[in-house]
């Protein structure tokens, strides 16, 4: 499932978390009622969380003296909750399929998935003040790679100077344009998987760039986006009900 897609899904549970958490709380509010609903498993769930809310069974119990409640009136509230929420989540509109196309078809755009490269990287950073000029350093290290001399794990190891990457054989891992230097990245869409860059500077320093995997800009097609529509919908409806039931 894409990362997008298990958020959402993720949340959509959160909120029914909290719709059902919102039901039990008002129902607390609310004086005791002559409702028969049965208290089943579900309930029995709500009642065990509503006490793992107190640091000890006296707080619990103390709270229901405050609020002029045993036990029993306290479950029976907590069906009718229970029973609300269901009777809510029964008569939650479903999304259709004909509205995940329709959005899909006036939203594609916003599904763009930009280009991704993955790359390793040699660095010498330009902010050394007691080396102003590290061309020749970045010059002699691309040559070593170039003739084969020096593996790209070992020159990584023991020439970069990015902190974060060279003990990984200097690999950045997967990136997209916004979150590397244009020159970084001007460089870098040239190659192909398995080539060599030629020294490149950019505002941080130098960097000779080797490129691993690249995965060009798509647009999914509806069943790809599918559920991650579906999500999103069922997501915004929900909140709609909750707005309306406040």
């Amino acid at each position: 499932m894409p990362r997008s897609t298990a958020f959402l899904v993720v949340l959509v549970a959160l909120l029914g978390v909290l719709l059902a958490a919102w039901l039990v709380w008002k129902s607390l509010q609310e004086p005791t009622s002559h409702s028969n609903a049965a208290f089943g498993k579900q309930a029995q769930r709500e009642l065990e969380w509503h006490k793992r809310q107190f640091q000890s069974i006296e707080d619990y119990q103390a709270r229901l003296v405050m609020q002029q409640l045993d036990e029993p009136a306290l479950k029976q509230r907590i069906a009718a909750a229970v029973e609300a929420q269901n009777r809510l989540e029964a008569a939650m509109p479903q999304v259709s399929e004909g509205e995940a196309q329709t959005w899909y078809e006036a939203n594609q755009d916003s599904l763009r998935i930009p280009a991704a490269w993955h790359a390793a990287h040699v660095f010498l950073t330009r902010h050394d003040k007691a080396k102003s000029d590290r061309s020749a350093e970045i010059e002699a290290i691309h040559r070593q790679l170039a003739a084969g001399e020096l593996s790209f794990p070992a020159a990584a190891e023991r020439f970069s100077e990015d902190e974060r990457t060279k003990k990984l054989q200097g690999d950045l891992g997967w990136f997209t344009r916004d979150r590397m230097p244009e020159a970084f990245i001007d460089a870098v869409a040239k190659l192909k998987p398995g080539e060599l860059s030629n020294p490149i500077l950019s505002p941080l320093g130098w960097h000779v760039i080797r490129l691993i995997e690249h995965r060009p800009a798509r647009t999914p097609d509806y069943e790809q986006a599918r559920s991650e529509i579906m999500a999103m919908l069922d997501l915004q409806k929900r909140q709609q009900r909750l707005r309306t039931n406040q």
